[in-house]
C-alpha cells in the first residue's frame, strides 16, 4: 500500500490519535509562552501588521519544515499547504481555549486585544503540533511513510529548518527584558566569546556529538555542504532571526546601534542552539549511512 493510499484510508481513531499528538506537540512546545506575561502585553501594543507579519512568517516556516520533513512526504504541494493551514488553525485553537483557561481572556477585553494575545501564542504551538505529527510519529507511520532513511534533506533546505528552529528558540526569549538587558551591559570581549562559543557549540553538536539526525564532519559537493560553511550560515541566519525578533517586538526602536548589536549576539545564542535542533531534527546528510559510523570515519 503506498503511503497516499494509506492516508485516504486512515480511520477515525488514526485521525484522533493525529489531532492528540498535533495538540500535545503544540502544547509542549508553545506553554512558556502561555505563561509569559511579556506575550500577553505585546499581543496588544504591537501594531497589527507586525503580528500578522510573524504570523506569515511562521506560516512559511511550516510549510518548509512539512515539505522537509512533513507529514506526507509524497503528497503533493496542495496537501503540503493544507496540512499547514490544519498546524496553523490547531494552534490558534489551543492558542484561545489555552489562554481562556488560565483567565487571560475576559468579557470586557477588546476585540483588537484578544486576536493579539491569541495570535501571538498560536505561532509556537502551530511549531509544535508540526514537529509532533511529524517527528513524534509511531513507529508504524515512519514505516508507512517509507522510513527516515529515505529522506536526503540538501544544504538549502537544512538552513532553512535552521531558520525555524532558530525562530522557534529565540521567540520564548525575545519579548522579555533579559536578553535586552544583558546584551546592553555586556562588555565587547564578552560579546565576542559568546559568539564563539554560539558557533563551536553548534558546530560540535551537529557534527561531533553523534546525535540522532547528526552527520559526519566531511565536506560534500556544493561549497554550502561543508560543516564549517554550513555552520556560519546557519548561526548568520540565526543572527538575522534574532534582529527580526527585536524589530518586530519593537526593541529596536530609539535604541542605539551598540545596544542592537549586542541584544543580538545575546539572543543569536539560544537562537543558534535553536537552529542547530532543527537541523539534528531533519538531519539528511548523507543518505544511507549510519550516524555513528559516519561520525566515526
Amino acid at each position: 500500500m503506498s503511503p497516499e493510499d494509506a492516508s485516504d484510508r486512515r480511520s477515525p481513531r488514526e485521525s484522533a490519535q493525529n489531532l492528540v499528538r498535533a495538540t500535545g506537540g503544540g502544547l509542549l512546545i508553545g506553554l512558556p509562552l502561555l505563561f509569559t506575561q511579556e506575550v500577553w502585553y505585546h499581543g496588544f501594543v504591537l501594531h497589527p501588521l507586525k503580528i500578522l507579519f510573524l504570523l506569515g512568517v511562521a506560516f512559511v516556516v511550516v510549510v518548509g519544515y512539512n515539505v522537509t520533513s512533513g507529514f506526507r512526504e509524497d503528497g503533493t504541494l496542495f496537501e503540503v499547504l493544507v496540512d499547514s493551514v490544519e498546524a496553523m488553525g490547531l494552534g490558534i485553537l489551543v492558542a484561545l481555549v489555552a489562554l481562556f483557561l488560565l483567565g487571560r481572556l475576559e468579557a470586557d477585553m477588546s476585540l483588537r486585544e484578544v486576536v493579539g494575545k491569541v495570535a501571538l501564542e498560536a505561532i509556537p504551538i502551530a511549531f509544535g503540533a508540526s514537529l509532533a505529527r511529524s517527528q513524534l510519529a509511531s513507529s508504524d507511520d515512519d514505516e508507512d511513510d517509507g522510513g527516515e532513511d529515505g529522506k536526503s534533506i540538501g544544504p538549502f533546505g537544512r538552513l532553512f529548518v535552521a531558520a525555524g528552529g532558530a525562530l522557534l528558540f529565540s521567540l520564548n526569549v525575545a519579548p522579555t527584558d533579559e536578553p535586552v538587558m544583558l546584551g546592553i551591559e555586556a562588555d565587547w570581549w564578552l560579546l565576542l566569546l559568546l559568539m564563539v562559543a554560539s558557533i563551536l557549540l553548534t558546530f560540535a553538536l551537529v557534527f561531533y556529538a553523534d546525535f540522532r539526525g547528526g552527520r559526519p564532519a566531511r565536506a560534500g559537493d556544493s561549497p554550502m555542504d561543508h560543516p564549517l560553511s554550513e555552520t556560519l550560515a546557519a548561526y548568520a541566519i540565526s543572527l538575522g532571526v534574532s534582529v527580526l525578533l527585536f524589530w518586530s517586538f519593537d526593541r529596536t526602536e530609539g535604541t542605539g546601534l551598540r545596544a542592537i548589536v549586542g541584544m543580538t549576539v545575546v539572543l543569536g545564542f539560544v537562537a543558534s542552539l535553536g537552529a542547530a535542533v532543527g537541523r539534528l531534527l531533519v538531519g539528511g546528510g548523507e543518505a544511507g549511512a549510519p550516524q555513528g559510523e559516519g561520525a566515526e570515519g
